[in-house]
Formats: C-alpha cells, sequence, structure tokens
C-alpha cells in the first residue's frame, strides 16, 4: 500500500495492486477496481514513482529473507 494525501489533507494508505486508472485533469484521480474514486494531491508520476519504490522494497525484502533460509521447508 501507498500512503497519499486526499485533497482535505488527511493522508491514506491505498492498494497499488487496486488501482485501474490514474487521471490528471487537473486534479489527480484514482479509480479502484471496485469503482470507488479517490482525489489525491500528489501527481500521477509521483503516484508511479511511490508504486516502483513500494514494490523494489519489497523485492529487497525478499532477497534478505531468502538469505536467511534453510533448505528445510
Amino acid at each position: 500500500m501507498i500512503k497519499l494525501t486526499k485533497r482535505n489533507g488527511a493522508e491514506c494508505l491505498l492498494n497499488h495492486l487496486l488501482f485501474e486508472i490514474i487521471e490528471e485533469s487537473p486534479d489527480t484521480c484514482i479509480t479502484m477496481s471496485n469503482g470507488n474514486r479517490y482525489l489525491v494531491l500528489e501527481a500521477g508520476e509521483q503516484i508511479r514513482e511511490k508504486i516502483i519504490a513500494f514494490q523494489a522494497a519489497i523485492i529487497q525484502r525478499a532477497g534478505r529473507r531468502d538469505d536467511n533460509m534453510t533448505a528445510e521447508f
């Protein structure tokens, strides 16, 4: 999940895996796969960068976990 800022200034965590479309016209509107829509302050490119950073962090953590695992399953 990534942290974004709603138009009223409140922060929220959204599951980026459920994003269907991100539109800028001029406000940034995220439409989720369930039809919910969120207006956020971040631009589309900022959201994309947050998603990339989040995914990279997951991969990095998974790599560290694999180093500590034994052959026993």
